[in-house]
C-alpha cells in the first residue's frame, strides 16, 4: 500500500527551498544569500548564539553554517543542531576555508552533510543546496509514507477508529495489565439496530455517515485510556480498563441514550435518521481468563439485548 517515493524524488528540483545562514562575517553572507535568494528563500543569521532557536522555529529544509564564526564554535553549533529533536533530520551545509581540513572532517563525523571550502563557487553553492533540499524531501516522504502506512494498517478508514487487528492485538495486554495489577476491565459490545435497513432505505452513502457519526460520539462518551474499534460492519468493541461493571453500566446507559435521543444526518446534512443501538458488556472474571471468554460473554449478552427489544444494555451474567 506504501506508493513508491522514488517518482516524487526525481521529479524534485530541489527549488524553493527554506534556508537558514548561519554568518557572522557581512563581506560573506552579503555574497552568499544573494545568490541563494534566486533559487530559495534565505534567512541571515549572523549571531550564532540565536541561530539554534531560529533554526528549530523557522521549519528550515537546510542549514548553511560558517566554521569560521568569530566568537562562536560552528563545529558546536552543528552538534547541537544534531541533538536537539526540531532540528535533527534538517540537512547542514557547512563552509569552512581552504586550511581547515581538521575541521571540515569533525564536522562529516558529528552529522554534517556536505561542505564547500572559500572561495565559493556560486554554482557549486546553488548545487549542493539544491541536492540537500532534495534529500530533505525525499526521506520526509519516506518517514510519512511509513507512518501513514501504520496507522492504515491499525486503522479503521471510514471511522478513523482502530480496526479488529488491532483490538484483538491489544485486548490480550489490556488483560494481562488488569490481571497484574488486581484491576478490573470491562468490554463492551456494540450494534446499530436495523442497520441494514438504513442502507436498504436511504443508501450506503447514509450508512457511512451514520457510522462516522456513531464513532464520533463513541469517542465523546469513553476516556482516552478506553480502547474503542470497529470490530466488522456495524459492531464496535469497546474496552475499558480499570472498569467494574457498575461503571461499565452507567457508560453504556449514557453511550445509548447520547445514541437514541439525537438523529443522525445523513445526504450532506439534508436528512436526518433515527438510530439506536444495543449493547453487551462483559468483565474479566478472574486472573488468566482467555479474553476470548470475555468478548464471547459480551457477544451473548449483546444477542440477549438485540432479542429482548434492542435499544438497551445487557451485562453478561456472572
Amino acid at each position: 500500500g506504501m506508493q513508491a517515493p522514488e517518482r516524487s524524488a526525481v521529479s524534485d528540483l530541489g527549488l524553493g527551498g527554506r534556508i537558514l545562514l548561519v554568518d557572522d562575517r557581512p563581506s560573506s553572507y552579503e555574497r552568499l544569500a544573494p545568490v541563494l535568494s534566486a533559487e530559495h528563500t534565505v534567512d541571515v543569521e549572523p549571531n550564532p548564539t540565536e541561530a539554534l532557536f531560529h533554526a528549530a522555529e523557522g521549519n528550515y529544509d537546510l542549514l548553511i553554517v560558517s566554521l569560521s564564526l568569530e566568537n562562536f564554535d560552528g563545529l558546536r553549533l552543528c552538534s547541537q543542531a544534531r541533538s536537539l529533536e526540531r532540528t535533527r533530520q534538517v540537512p547542514i551545509l557547512a563552509i569552512a576555508d581552504a586550511d581547515n581540513n581538521a575541521r571540515l572532517l569533525r564536522g562529516l563525523e558529528i552529522g554534517v552533510n556536505d561542505y564547500l571550502t572559500r572561495p565559493v563557487d556560486k554554482n557549486e553553492l546553488l548545487a549542493r543546496a539544491r541536492t540537500q533540499i532534495r534529500r530533505r524531501r525525499y526521506t520526509d516522504h519516506l518517514r510519512d509514507n511509513v507512518q501513514n502506512s501504520i496507522e492504515m494498517a491499525i486503522t479503521d478508514g471510514l471511522t478513523g477508529l482502530h480496526n479488529r487487528r488491532y483490538m484483538e492485538t491489544h485486548l490480550q495486554t489490556l488483560a494481562e495489565q488488569a490481571a497484574t495489577r488486581s484491576k478490573p476491565l470491562a468490554l463492551m459490545m456494540l450494534d446499530i439496530d436495523f442497520f441494514k435497513s438504513i442502507n436498504d432505505t436511504h443508501g450506503h452513502d447514509a450508512g457511512d455517515d451514520v457510522l462516522r457519526e456513531f464513532a464520533v460520539r463513541i469517542r465523546k462518551s469513553i476516556r482516552g485510556i478506553d480502547l474503542a474499534c470497529r470490530y466488522g460492519g456495524e459492531e464496535f468493541v469497546i474496552v475499558m480498563p480499570e472498569t467494574d461493571q457498575q461503571v461499565a453500566s452507567m457508560v453504556a446507559e449514557r453511550l445509548r441514550r447520547s445514541i437514541a435521543g439525537e438523529a443522525f444526518s445523513i445526504d450532506k446534512g439534508n436528512k436526518r435518521v433515527e438510530v439506536t443501538i444495543s449493547i453487551g458488556l462483559s468483565t474479566l472474571e478472574k486472573k488468566g481468563e482467555p479474553v476470548a471468554d470475555v468478548l464471547k460473554r459480551a457477544d451473548v449478552a449483546l444477542y440477549r439485548a438485540k432479542h429482548d427489544g434492542r435499544n438497551r444494555v445487557v451485562a453478561a451474567a456472572a
